[in-house]
């Protein structure tokens, strides 16, 4: 069964929070993040949701939607090329998480998961340099 879970980026606080829970309300619609020790309520206009991708990084690092990579693959000859992950709901006729801007016709992050190796090495609103051409 495929684990299912969320974090949120408050845009505002400049902060990033695993989400304990997703509240659709009559009058009030929210996440809930567990912030430290505490757990608060942010508004859906407040923040950008990801979804976990149900992978796992070569350090056992859960990958979510809205992280960078680092991506080394010797099929492609790919070695220390970054990526942003995002969901593509048309991803080669099938809905499917990949990398941001990939240049072939096949899912990267799925081929690149099976047969190289990829690392978490942080996420596109901490370091967006990180994704800066050298």
């Amino acid at each position: 069964m495929r684990e299912i879970k969320f974090r949120a980026w408050h845009k505002t606080y400049d902060l990033l929070c695993d989400v304990v829970e997703i509240v659709f309300g009559d009058d009030d619609n929210y996440v809930a993040v567990e912030n430290g020790q505490y757990i608060e309520r942010w508004r859906f206009d407040d923040i950008e949701l990801m979804q976990y991708t149900g992978l796992k990084d070569v350090n056992g690092k859960p990958i979510y939607e809205g992280d960078i990579v680092n991506v080394t693959w010797s099929r492609d000859d790919t070695e220390g090329e970054n990526y942003a992950i995002a969901y593509d709901p048309n991803n080669d006729g099938y809905s499917a998480f990949d990398f941001v801007d990939w240049y072939e016709d096949m899912n990267g992050l799925s081929c690149a998961y099976i047969d190289g190796q990829i690392t978490v090495i942080g996420n596109g609103f901490e370091n967006p340099e990180l994704l800066e051409a050298d």
